[in-house]
């Protein structure tokens, strides 16, 4: 793709073009390589409890919320990155999703699964003072030398927090069913 393309050309490449045929044997092999994961566990492990932690929503359903800065900051959440492409990103991490949720449901011995994206949507990298995702150049606290480092769309301190006692949660589920 160019860079001066418009964002719905991306949309429409990973949809319809090219890329739709390159982005479906990505599902697939990430699917394969999961249900591989999750079967090896159950082999080597058999009595282990295998739960598998899916990743948080980064762009909400509302992507108007991505036009402004979040408290505090000075970029957008994403960035330089088209308005009309956040949907794609979104439809994208959503098939991610349901590719994990597949791998688990198909695991021999079964397995759980923690559903942070269905569970984060109000807590995306555009929500504002709410957000638990670190907006892509926004300052991480670590630093390298004197340098900040970004959050590159990585779980805040309050990402962290809702994301681990969602973990926690379905964990303690697990072990006392």
């Amino acid at each position: 793709m160019d860079g001066d393309e418009p964002a719905a050309k991306c949309g429409e490449f990973f949809e319809s073009g090219d890329g739709k045929a390159w982005l479906d044997g990505q599902f697939e092999q990430v699917g394969w390589d999961l249900e591989e994961l999750l079967d090896r566990i159950g082999y080597f492990a058999p009595d282990a409890k295998r739960v598998l932690v899916g990743y948080p929503r980064l762009v909400p359903e509302d992507t108007t919320k991505c036009l402004t800065a979040a408290p505090g900051q000075t970029q957008l959440p994403f960035a330089d990155i088209p308005q009309d492409a956040l949907p794609v990103l979104d439809q994208i991490q959503k098939r991610l999703n349901d590719v994990m949720k597949k791998a688990v449901a198909d695991a021999d011995g079964g397995a759980d699964f923690v559903d942070l994206y269905a569970n984060t949507g109000g807590n995306t990298a555009c929500d504002g003072a709410d957000r638990g995702i670190g907006g892509l150049l926004e300052d991480y606290q670590v630093k390298f030398g004197d340098q900040a480092l970004p959050w590159y769309a990585h779980p805040n301190e309050k990402g962290r927090d809702i994301q681990a006692e969602q973990v926690a949660d379905k964990v303690e589920q697990v072990l006392n069913p």
